[in-house]
């Protein structure tokens, strides 16, 4: 048998790619060699990933940025399943000075974004520090980031600031209802009509691609197509070649007037609900009618949904759950203060475990569930948003410094047992295949 310290790094790579999670993290703690090449491919956890977590890895991805690994995404998400078992730290982190029910904007690429009388506030997610850069003045609803552009949508538009490699770097203004931010293009829309926007292009010129019948409520962007969902109960998708079809949701028919929210990852997972009705639509559970308590805010993680209610709490409810149960199992994730209802919810992972943010009338709640206390949490994912934005300002914003903190757990005997037989059974149907 070849002496698995003797294997080249590519095949040692291509055996790791066919062992589960559990074996590929108790992996990491053979020895030093094996944990510098498991922690160096990122790879191997991004298809881990998406075998076990195909949606959820998505946004977990999407909201924490490009330096957050699939490692952590991977170990945090497979944790989801006994979160109620840790504890949670309920602190308030902001408060605001209107009143109103839409501050919290969603969390994306690393960014925390929060809607003020002074303005857009930011701060980084990993640090929870503030960031100190000039955002157009005027009402922001939402805000979208990746390498090339950021997106804020004002009450009569977008405004759209694209990287400095590209041309021109001033930003542009177009006026849209919404939009959707994806890799190569951005799609708008105004009223019923849907434009794609190429943000490489040299001018921004809209290109209509389709008049929709009905009023749009949201649009989604999955694997090439556009997916917007009306107000109707109907879903329209376009795909890449701008082919149209249109696709009811499987709903009650009463329901369709009373439904006021969507959450959709895409036209196969999404979920649809109001203050007391819900349907859930996944992959893995079709048509899931479920009787919910009166519903406040809510965030739709795929394999499990986020509950904000009257009564201050914040339920987790997951869909494996209904198939052990009659009845819909829900799980108190933490309680606010007296007073405080949640009116909106969103989750972001962290080296540490997740971050929900909580926002009420008057107060942003940070809720930290520390799977991994001993983990840093800083990883700097905004500093090219950051030179983004502050062009409109005079002063010169520098980027968080990076501390990286690691941890280092001894490896035990029925482990390194374990691992062995493993690995020699792999690379025995490797040599011989």
């Amino acid at each position: 048998m070849t002496d698995i310290e003797k294997l080249p790094l590519e095949t040692l790579i291509e055996i790791l790619t066919k062992i589960d999670g559990k074996s590929l993290g108790r992996s990491r703690r053979v020895c030093r060699k094996w944990k510098e090449c498991i922690d160096g491919v990122d790879s191997l956890w991004q298809k881990l990933c998406e075998k076990d977590f195909p949606e959820s890895s998505r946004i977990a991805k999407r909201k924490s940025g490009t330096s957050f690994k699939w490692y952590h995404i991977y170990r945090n998400l497979i944790m989801w399943a006994d979160i109620s078992r840790f504890e949670t730290d309920v602190k308030e982190f902001y408060k605001f000075s209107i009143h109103d029910k839409t501050h919290l904007l969603e969390i994306d690429y690393g960014v925390l974004a929060l809607s003020d009388l002074k303005g857009l506030v930011l701060y980084d997610v990993s640090t929870l520090k503030y960031i100190p850069v000039s955002i157009p003045d005027g009402f922001c609803s939402k805000m979208s980031n990746n390498d090339h552009a950021t997106i804020i949508l004002t009450r009569t538009g977008v405004i759209v600031q694209r990287s400095a490699n590209l041309t021109p770097e001033d930003e542009q203004y177009l006026r849209a209802d919404d939009f959707i931010l994806t890799e190569d293009h951005f799609y708008i829309h105004r009223n019923r009509d849907v434009f794609r926007c190429d943000y490489n292009a040299q001018n921004l010129d809209p290109e209509l691609i389709m008049h929709c019948q009905y009023k749009i409520k949201t649009m989604v962007h999955y694997n090439g197509s556009l997916q917007i969902f009306t107000d109707c109960g109907k879903v329209v998708t376009i795909n890449k070649n701008n082919e149209v079809k249109v696709n009811p949701i499987s709903c009650p028919a009463e329901w369709i007037p009373q439904i006021k929210h969507i959450s959709a990852v895409n036209d196969k997972n999404f979920v649809c609900y109001s203050r007391n009705l819900i349907k859930v639509e996944t992959n893995k559970y079709k048509h899931l009618y479920l009787d919910f308590p009166p519903i406040t805010a809510l965030f739709f993680y795929v394999d499990i949904i986020l509950i904000g209610t009257g009564k201050r709490e914040i339920l987790l409810y997951k869909l494996s759950s209904q198939k052990k149960a009659m009845k819909p199992i829900f799980e108190t994730i933490a309680v606010l203060p007296e007073g405080k209802i949640p009116l909106q919810l969103d989750v972001v992972e962290r080296k540490n475990g997740p971050l929900i943010a909580a926002s009420t009338s008057f107060e942003l709640y940070l809720i930290e569930i520390k799977f991994f206390p001993n983990w840093s949490v800083d990883y700097p994912n905004v500093a090219q948003l950051k030179d983004r934005l502050s062009k409109r300002s005079n002063a010169r914003v520098n980027p968080p410094t990076s501390h990286y903190a690691g941890f280092a757990r001894a490896a035990r005997a029925s482990d390194l047992a374990h691992l062995s037989r493993l690995v020699h059974l792999l690379l025995y149907s490797y040599l011989t295949s």
